[in-house]
């Protein structure tokens, strides 16, 4: 089975402030979209790449980095009031990965599990499965404690560039899918 390395990104600024942590399957095309989406771009002076095995270790890392490195420009963790949902075409017809990134208008910093499977066209449920297996990247944002349950209850969100990085796995899968058969995935 042949893997793909997924890269753990960090941009700095000149002072050596860290800017933004991220995490993408091609850290140079993720940078030419912050150039065009993210009013901070002309402040990077530094770019890190860190590779790992898997997407899973990769997300699990950007989380870790994000809640302890606090980067300047991760809105991740951030309460972002009434946020636009996501557009793409009504056209359902077309199935590929390429139609919804050159669909998209606009995307939020921040999505809650409703929105994102809004954005879908899929379940609540099937949010929270893709959280659960690693396929769709997410942040915590909080924990409550739920007395009905007897438990705790961890508030998630899923960002735009997270949104954007699963779409990007979903058309490399879809090519790997095309080049080697069954004898390809994406790790």
């Amino acid at each position: 089975m042949e893997k793909i390395k997924q890269h753990l990104y960090r941009h700095f600024d000149e002072r050596g402030n860290l800017l933004y942590v991220g995490v993408s399957l091609s850290t140079i095309q993720r940078l030419a979209q912050h150039k065009h989406h993210s009013h901070w771009f002309d402040s990077i002076s530094q770019v890190t790449i860190e590779q790992f095995p898997s997407r899973e270790e990769a997300l699990d890392a950007e989380k870790i980095a994000i809640q302890k490195e606090d980067p300047l420009h991760n809105l991740a963790l951030k309460n972002i009031p009434d946020p636009k949902m996501l557009r793409i075409t009504e056209d359902k017809k077309e199935e590929s990965c390429d139609h919804l990134i050159k669909s998209i208008v606009s995307c939020n910093p921040i999505y809650t599990i409703d929105e994102a499977a809004t954005l879908f066209k899929v379940g609540a449920s099937k949010i929270k499965e893709w959280c659960e297996n690693g396929r769709l990247g997410h942040v915590e944002i909080g924990r409550q404690w739920d007395s009905r349950w007897n438990k705790w209850i961890i508030k998630k969100r899923i960002t735009g560039w997270q949104i954007l990085d699963y779409i990007e796995n979903l058309e490399i899968t879809r090519q790997l899918t095309v080049k080697g058969g069954e004898n390809a995935s994406i790790q």
